[in-house]
């Protein structure tokens, strides 16, 4: 079964890679995805006892701060072996873990690549943030007797039914796994739907609302806005709607002359296309990676074409809109603006993010609106009102507040399990 695997992953990537070229895409990372870890990191693994922590993407790898730390502050004498998949959540890690974790590229999932990473990493414990199942790699750590834990696991909506169709075969990997950390009920069942033993899976709750706001706090000046003005921050945002959301920001200019605009697109590559698109509406673009941190002024829009800024414009928002969400189905994350008490919209498109977005909506902490229209409808409201942008703001920080507790959760279970290794 592993050697069809093999193959067919093999007869992927020959197949992928000149598009990869194509499109820009291949990168020195790919090198060391391919088993070629280079020397320093080799000599950074050599003699250290290490735990393998596994985060694919930026979402991900900011979810997993609270979990470094806490690991850290339990096992003060292990590395913290921390694999990333792409480029944009590699050279997030690396700026924000730097001092706390080995930053390294993820391996591909081949066996001749895993068995490399596997003796070179040595890890005592390996644990996969979300649900990232990979068959040779746990069949390796399997074989070494490294325990596998996944933690704040998730099944979405589109994932599921593709899963349900090699579910025979998927039973032997998530066999493998000691224990699944789950974000909900729904994820619980869902998994055990699909083979996993249902004593090894349990409901911890989600560690993304156990992000805090001291992480990212800014002042408007360091990030070239200035204090006084009524700034909106689209985040994550995908392709048509930042063509929306110039529509609806120059449709407010006139009634709310003092309102700056800040686009966050979820690729940063996407910036030049974004700069093309904001002149050609009349208005002045400027890049956040070659701005003078020069207050923004009346017509000037700022792009944000870096990784890991985002959540330092939510924390100087006056209210944020998040992307992927419109025109897009799958939604992003609303807790990052929401732990700031900012008032956040989105579009009607938050698969990805259901159990997150239901307790906002429940608690009428989240303003959901169905397209453009709706969207220019309500940020007016929230623009000419300080006390409804309060309000809102307030209850989405109650929303937090209440789900806090998964990391905790999550870490005394690695505790436990990491117990016969201590």
């Amino acid at each position: 079964m592993f050697f069809l695997f093999d193959l067919c992953f093999l007869i992927y990537i020959l197949f992928y890679l000149p598009i990869m070229l194509l499109r820009g895409k291949w990168h020195n990372g790919m090198k060391a995805r391919l088993g070629f870890i280079p020397d320093p990191i080799l000599d950074r693994l050599r003699g250290r006892r290490n735990i393998w922590l596994h985060a694919v993407s930026v979402g991900e790898v900011m979810a997993v701060e609270g979990m470094i730390r806490r690991l850290r502050e339990q096992f003060p004498d292990r590395q913290i072996i921390l694999s990333v998949t792409t480029r944009a959540g590699h050279a997030l890690a690396r700026r924000r873990y730097a001092d706390t974790s080995l930053v390294i590229w993820s391996p591909l999932d081949l066996s001749l690549t895993v068995r490399i990473f596997v003796a070179a990493i040595r890890p005592e414990i390996y644990i996969a943030a979300e649900t990232e199942l990979w068959p040779n790699l746990f069949a390796r750590l399997a074989q070494e007797r490294v325990k596998i834990l996944i933690v704040n696991g998730r099944i979405s909506d589109a994932a599921f039914p593709r899963y349900r169709l090699v579910r025979g075969w998927l039973k032997s990997v998530l066999a493998k796994v000691s224990l699944f950390c789950m974000q909900s009920d729904l994820d619980v069942r869902r998994i055990v739907e699909l083979g996993a033993p249902s004593e090894r899976v349990v409901n911890v709750g989600n560690v993304k609302f156990d992000l805090t706001s001291d992480l990212a706090q800014a002042s408007p000046g360091e990030l070239g806005l200035e204090p006084g003005k009524l700034v909106w921050v689209a985040g994550s945002t995908h392709p048509g709607e930042e063509e929306l959301v110039l529509g609806v920001y120059e449709s407010l200019c006139t009634q709310f002359p003092d309102l700056r605009l800040v686009v966050a697109p979820r690729h940063p590559e996407r910036a030049p296309g974004i700069v093309q698109m904001i002149a050609k509406s009349g208005l002045i673009p400027i890049l956040f990676s070659t701005a003078n941190r020069k207050p923004l002024g009346a017509g000037e829009v700022l792009v944000v074409d870096t990784i890991g800024h985002l959540v330092q414009f939510y924390s100087v928002a006056t209210v944020v809109f998040v992307g992927k969400s419109l025109t897009v189905r799958g939604g992003h994350n609303i807790i990052e603006p929401g732990i700031f008490g900012k008032p956040v919209l989105v579009g009607p498109h938050m698969q990805n993010f259901m159990d997150i977005t239901r307790a906002f909506m429940d608690s009428q902490a989240v303003v959901q609106v169905p397209d453009a229209t709706a969207l220019r409808s309500e940020l007016e409201r929230l623009l000419a009102s300080s006390e409804e942008r309060g309000l809102l703001g307030q209850r989405a920080r109650d929303v937090i507040q209440r789900n806090r507790g998964a990391t905790e959760r999550t870490i005394k279970i690695i505790t436990r399990i990491y117990g016969v290794h201590v």
